[in-house]
């Protein structure tokens, strides 16, 4: 076992992975076929701090970014709520430990080295609104985004900014709003959110 060479590899190929790395990734970049010598070549990674375990089957490098991890943890989700909404200036900064994204399927909520990813679950129909970026994760827009943080606000979720006043509603495509509106088939929400996006009254 060729622990400099490990390194070298994983250094390497962590830009490409943008410093996540599945179990499976890392043994097919060791070509590794015998499980026992892989635990030990990882174990090795992280006892060198090349590499941190972050759940069962997943490893990240000092420098990783969080929105791949909580795509790879979950490939069929999608980024949403205050990571959207600072991004798009829809809201002011939040904190980049964190990530919010929605999927189908049970709700998780991963907690280690600082971090945190949580999906909320969701029905089929709610998976809309969203596209891949740049770095191969998918990001809801802003309108979706919203509406995220409004229909979990009622199911009790809270948030570090206030959907009543820190909202810049005005910069939304309001054609999109009202379309997205549209697959809502929940007039309480539905009239919830209208009453977010006209502001005070």
């Amino acid at each position: 076992m060729n622990v400099a060479g490990d390194q070298r590899l994983v250094e390497r190929l962590a830009p490409l992975q943008r410093g996540v790395f599945s179990r499976s990734d890392l043994q097919s970049a060791f070509a590794e076929l015998h499980n026992a010598a892989l635990i030990r070549r990882i174990g090795s990674l992280e006892r060198e701090g090349v590499l941190r375990r972050f759940s069962r089957g997943w490893y990240v490098t000092e420098s990783f970014e969080l929105p791949t991890l909580s795509q790879r943890i979950a490939p069929d989700s999608y980024v949403s709520f205050g990571t959207v909404l600072a991004r798009n200036l829809i809201i002011g900064t939040v904190s980049a430990r964190r990530v919010r994204a929605v999927k189908v399927g049970k709700a998780r909520r991963y907690s280690r080295l600082g971090v945190e990813i949580e999906h909320f679950s969701a029905q089929p129909s709610a998976m809309f609104g969203f596209e891949v970026g740049g770095d191969g994760v998918r990001y809801a827009d802003s309108e979706k985004a919203v509406l995220d943080v409004l229909y979990y606000h009622l199911r009790g979720i809270r948030y570090p900014f206030d959907i009543y006043s820190d909202l810049a509603v005005n910069k939304l495509d309001r054609v999109r709003w009202e379309a997205y509106l549209e697959r809502y088939n929940n007039a309480r929400f539905v009239s919830f959110a209208r009453r977010i996006l006209e502001g005070p009254s």
